[in-house]
């Protein structure tokens, strides 16, 4: 469960490797995980074992600052949640229609809607059920989601050249973007701040995508309340979860890049 609800494998890390290249993409899944995931881990291993709540941070920020704050907290992780579910369905939905060759015309409008649509509603209705069921089914979708990496980085492994690691990021164009980098231009559009192409890397959505891939540990929290001498076994969980969401990132991610020249 844990590793399901930081990565459940490694979906969507594309944007960090087409801004920061193939050698600052695996350094920042191998530093950025040392740098947040392993502290948040360990406090939520710490907070969850002493606070067996279902509502997690929520009655640590209850404990800590009172009512007012933790509020505050559960409506703001409520609005996160589900703006960050809204992305999956999509995403899979993306996936579906690149490989079966489909383009936007062939698969838009209410049919895509309808579809990703069907999809949130199984989901959420399978979340009613309760934790056994979602945790039993979180392993049967997991194994499937994962089964096409473990073949791609078996079969591909042979074919690895490390010199790839080292490849450096596309130099940006003279406006600090690169259309050809994305396929659209959200991640490299104009906003607040800029895009900050120190050493030609495109450093918001680089920083974006390892942080989204790498975060939501604390949401861990709430399996607590339901685990067994969650003292012993729910930190083991948690640090188990840790290990397989890194190495289920750097993996494959070594084997592509090395094995495919693009």
């Amino acid at each position: 469960l844990v590793f399901y609800n930081v990565s459940a494998g490694p979906f969507g890390i594309e944007p960090s490797i087409r801004a920061g290249g193939n050698f600052f993409a695996i350094l920042g899944f191998i530093i950025f995980p040392l740098v947040w995931s392993v502290p948040e881990a360990l406090v939520t291993a710490e907070l969850g074992s002493a606070f067996q709540d279902p509502s997690a941070g929520v009655a640590w920020v209850e404990e800590a600052f009172g009512e007012t704050m933790a509020c505050l907290c559960g409506y703001l992780a409520w609005v996160s949640g589900a703006t960050d579910n809204a992305i999956y369905p999509t995403l899979f939905m993306e996936y579906v229609t690149s490989v079966a060759g489909w383009d936007g015309d062939d698969f838009s409008g209410w049919a895509r809607f309808g579809s990703v649509a069907l999809i949130t509603i199984c989901l959420a209705g399978l979340n009613y059920t309760g934790l056994e069921i979602v945790g039993n089914a979180s392993m049967i979708v997991c194994v499937i989601a994962m089964s096409p990496f473990v073949i791609l980085t078996i079969m591909a492994a042979p074919k690895v050249d490390p010199s790839r690691w080292f490849q450096m990021p596309e130099v940006p164009g003279e406006d600090g973007t690169d259309a050809d980098l994305f396929d659209d231009d959200f991640q490299t559009s104009a906003g607040p701040l800029p895009l900050l192409t120190l050493g030609g890397i495109l450093w918001r959505p680089y920083l974006n995508n390892l942080f989204w891939n790498l975060n939501s540990f604390d949401s861990a929290g709430s399996f607590s309340a339901e685990t067994n001498s969650p003292s012993k076994t729910y930190p083991r969980g948690i640090f188990i979860g840790l290990v397989m969401c890194v190495l289920a990132y750097v993996l494959p991610l070594l084997v592509a890049v090395g094995a495919t020249d693009y």
